[in-house]
Order: structure tokens, then sequence, then C-alpha cells
């Protein structure tokens, strides 16, 4: 059971009030419009119809940046271990036959730039999002040779403003996907041995430096190592981390709303790029960058991401 509340000055308690989606078409639209949640990942297609699933529509299907193909499965009601073949038959069915997604991918117009897809090489990825799922389904999940993030969704009321609360299920010590070809570790020595082997220590140094910032301001973040970037997550979503641009050259990115931008641009020293698609800005990395003018711009980005 979850209890929310507002705390107001003179430490005024205001509960919120969960406000149950009606419907699963109510749920998905709730979910699209909230894109934020989905900040490493590309949406390809919503609703998707295919031959080998007979009358199972995958909800929505996406690429991510470690060249993963993502399935993701709404459920408003109490997820049990009836989804558990379901999952089997999406992630089985995206394996086998990536040419159809492949399809979608080079039928999408705004397909972004940043993101190259080995197709012979690609993972699979599920994430089942739900108000409430049983705790047997996650012990279960040892069991599957997939990927599987399993993240609670509820709403609530706090006066006339709604929140969203995401809870991610975190045990992932003891659920070790798997695939045929194994995981691959995105660590200095992965990088080292596809990029410039002196820019890879640059880029560790500048993310032991993201680590002290957050450790120094005692913000809840999770670093993420993936094969594009490194990345600090509160849960579910991005907040900020360092990506490269080429095998030489990377930056580190902030993600902000298009709202903020005014507000980002006084807390940020130096020029940086703006891309609309991932809603993020990304300032490229030199040896003028200097870290002690940017925790504004840090401590600016974490706090708008509390506020949402």
């Amino acid at each position: 059971m979850y209890n929310l509340y507002l705390k107001k000055k003179q430490n005024k308690l205001v509960p919120a009030v969960e406000k149950p989606f009606q419907t699963e078409e109510e749920f998905e639209k709730y979910i699209m419009d909230a894109r934020e949640i989905f900040s490493d990942i590309f949406i390809l297609k919503r609703q998707v119809h295919a031959v080998h699933l007979g009358r199972d529509i995958p909800d929505i299907i996406g690429i991510d940046r470690d060249n993963n193909i993502v399935i993701i499965e709404n459920k408003n009601v109490v997820v049990t271990e009836d989804i558990l073949s379901q999952i089997l038959r999406y992630a089985f069915w995206a394996e086998t036959n990536p040419d159809s997604i492949k399809a979608m991918w080079l039928e999408t117009q705004d397909r972004p730039e940043d993101i190259e897809v080995d197709w012979d090489n690609v993972s699979i990825r599920v994430i089942v999002l739900a108000p409430s799922v049983k705790l047997s389904v996650h012990r279960l999940l040892k069991k599957i040779n997939y990927a599987v993030e399993l993240v609670v969704v509820k709403r609530f009321l706090i006066g006339e403003e709604e929140s969203i609360l995401l809870h991610k299920f975190e045990e992932e010590s003891e659920i070790k996907p798997k695939t045929v070809r194994g995981m691959e570790i995105y660590d200095k020595e992965f990088q080292k041995s596809y990029r410039n082997k002196k820019s890879v220590e640059e880029f560790f140094k500048v993310v032991e430096y993201l680590e002290k910032i957050i450790k120094n301001n005692d913000w809840n973040l999770e670093k993420k190592l993936n094969k594009y970037y490194v990345g600090f997550k509160s849960g579910f979503p991005l907040v900020f981390g360092v990506s490269w641009s080429g095998t030489k050259s990377f930056g580190i990115f902030f993600k902000v709303q298009p709202k903020e931008l005014p507000k980002f641009k006084k807390a940020c020293p130096y020029d940086f790029s703006y891309d609309k698609q991932w809603k993020q800005a990304f300032i490229k990395y030199n040896d003028k960058v200097d870290f002690s003018k940017l925790e504004k711009t840090f401590k600016f980005t974490y706090d708008s991401f509390l506020e949402k």
C-alpha cells in the first residue's frame, strides 16, 4: 500500500488521493503523454498486429540506444503469473522476426541519428507497466532468458494537481537476464575496444566527477552503463549523463523539458545544443569545461526533475 503526502510550508501535510485509471486505453494514453518515462527509448509503433502472434497485440514497440528491441506492455490490472507466457510470446516473436521491426524502423520518418541498430545482433528488452504486480511474478522472472523490467505506475491527486508514482522492482542482483550470446558489460574495457583509448579514459573521468557531485549532494540517482552513454537515473527516467558523439568525442547531456529551457540557459555557463526528440541539452566536452561552474546546472536539472 502506498501513502503519499505533499509537505507544504508550516509542516502541513496534504494527503494524495489515488486516482486509478478507468480503462487500459486511458492508462496507455496517459503513459504515452508522459514520454519522459521512456527517456532512452525511441517509440516505433503502438498496437502492433503481427501474424505470428495471433490475437496478441504488443502495446508499444521501440528501439533503445543499447541495440535492444523494446516491447512495452501496459496492464491496468494486477499483473499475475499469466503475464509470463505473454512475455515469452512477444520476446520470441521479436527475436525471430527482427526484419519486421527493421521495417517499422525504416518506415519511420523521424529516426534519431544517434541510434545505430545492428539488426544481426539485437537483444530483447521487455517492460511491463501496471498499477500492481504480484511478488511471485518477480520471482518467476528469474527463469526467463530475457531482460524484463516490472514497473508499478500509480496516479494520485494532490488538490487539483496530478502526480505519477513509478516504482521499479529492484532485485537485479538476483535476476540475471541471459541471452543466447550473453549480456554485454559496457565498462571501460568494452569502450576501449570500440573507441579511442585516451578519449575513453577522459570519458570515465567525467563519469567519476558526476558521481562525486551526486554523492556530495546526496542525490538519489543510480548509474547505468550503456553502449553509447552512461546515464544517471532516478528509478526509471534519466536525469543527466555522459554520451558519446563519435569514437573520440563525447559530451554531457541534461534532460530538459522545452518549457524549462529559458531557466536552464541561465543556469548553464556553456553553449549547448538541444535535441527536441530526446528532450535533452548537450554540452560538448573539452579540456576547457570547468565542472565547478556546472554544479549549478546539474542541481537545476535534478531539482527540475523532482518538481515534475
